[in-house]
């Protein structure tokens, strides 16, 4: 069975982007943005709630022929635009290059997904999705960046979880910018 691995940046707040959904309060380190490079590299497909999907699809756009474009964010849209996408939404919005919607009750969606043959699956979303698969024990492992800002207001990651979410630690990193990862296994 495939892995589902949830990765997000968060605010020393706990949140994980501002009121408007926008992440203008992060600029990543290198080796923030290197780490990122390599769980997207490794990832089957990446199961997306349409809200970060659509803030995402900036590396659609990202001109990886320009030698102005950094080298990291060169890599980045290149593993971003071969990686499957599987679009969670409650419409039927355009989707680019390589990404799909995922069709029917989002929790089987998600175990059929995890039955498959192949590389382990990440997740990318919001809280509402986040805590969906949460409650219904999809997610193997939380990654959580945490870092060296908090902005007050914005969208809180567990904000709609309606039970405790209780996890062990397996692993932190701390990166050059002091951001640090906190790597959790969901206990029984």
């Amino acid at each position: 069975m495939r892995r589902l691995s949830y990765y997000i940046i968060l605010t020393t707040d706990g949140m994980y982007a501002d009121p408007e959904g926008g992440l203008d309060h992060y600029e990543p380190a290198e080796d923030e943005h290197r780490y990122a490079n390599e769980l997207l590299r490794n990832c089957g497909g990446e199961i997306m709630g349409r809200g970060m999907y659509d803030v995402m699809t900036y590396w659609d756009d990202v001109d990886v022929d320009d030698p102005a474009t950094d080298e990291v964010e060169r890599e980045f849209a290149t593993f971003w635009r071969e990686t499957p996408k599987h679009v969670v939404t409650r419409g039927t919005p355009p989707l680019r290059e390589n990404a799909t919607i995922l069709e029917g009750d989002v929790v089987e969606a998600v175990r059929r997904l995890k039955e498959q043959d192949g590389a382990d699956l990440g997740l990318g979303c919001g809280a509402d999705l986040f805590a969906t698969l949460s409650e219904a024990g999809l997610i193997d492992t939380y990654r959580f960046l945490i870092t060296t800002s908090a902005i007050g207001k914005g969208k809180a990651l567990f904000g709609s979880l309606k039970e405790p979410l209780r996890m062990r630690l397996t692993g932190t990193r701390t990166f050059s910018s002091g951001s640090v990862l906190l790597e959790y296994e969901p206990l029984p």
